[in-house]
């Protein structure tokens, strides 16, 4: 179970450099008793060619990243904790129409003062953690394949590229999740954004 905030000991001073709402959703800690749910409308949700090949290849892993596109794509976002396991768990569900829901599910945490995002299979991304004009990022800086408890690097090609995260208030209870993808050579490869607000349980 988590003990403590590892998002905030990142960040550090730099904490107080994100808008106050983002300090609230983001100070504290979901459990599977008492999950973070929150639900919104991904307004734009595109691959590239390369993109989708990357999404195709990878669902032997679990899934991490959408093959589909669209507009105005309906999606539910859970934070959760498991016992005895570090991490923080989201699971991030689209509702794509005339298909079947799309589940992707990976783990934020820490291991020895480094932030990475994992999914199946031991592979993730090391990640930067900063504040910048309120707004939250998270940077990749290395994807990784974990073999028992050494992290092996992988070559930045192999990548579906460097991904960037943030995390945008927007008042009224409603923040903007964006994310990038853009690889060295095949040039952007994934971006979605889209409005959320939560949904008290």
């Amino acid at each position: 179970m988590q003990k403590f905030n590892h998002i905030k000991w990142h960040l550090g001073k730099d904490w107080q450099q994100l808008h106050p709402a983002v300090q609230r959703r983001f100070n504290r800690l979901p459990t599977s008793e008492k999950p973070i749910v929150y639900q919104g409308i991904m307004e734009t949700v595109e691959c590239s060619k390369a993109g989708w090949l990357f999404a195709l290849l990878t669902k032997i892993i679990g899934n991490p990243l959408s093959p589909h596109q669209g507009k105005q794509i309906k999606m539910d976002v859970i934070l959760t904790t498991r016992p005895d396991k570090p991490g923080v768990y989201w699971q991030r569900t689209y509702h794509f129409p005339n298909k079947k829901p799309f589940s992707v599910t990976s783990v934020k945490k820490d291991d020895n003062g480094q932030m990475m995002e994992m999914v199946g299979g031991g592979f993730g991304m090391m990640l930067d953690v900063f504040a910048e004009n309120g707004e939250l990022h998270f940077k990749s800086t290395r994807y990784f394949w974990k073999f028992i408890q050494w992290y092996l690097p992988l070559p930045h090609w192999l990548s579906p590229g460097k991904t960037h995260v943030i995390h945008q208030d927007l008042g009224q209870g409603e923040f903007r999740f964006t994310i990038t993808m853009d690889h060295t050579l095949l040039q952007r490869t994934f971006y979605q954004t889209g409005v959320f607000h939560e949904v008290k349980q």
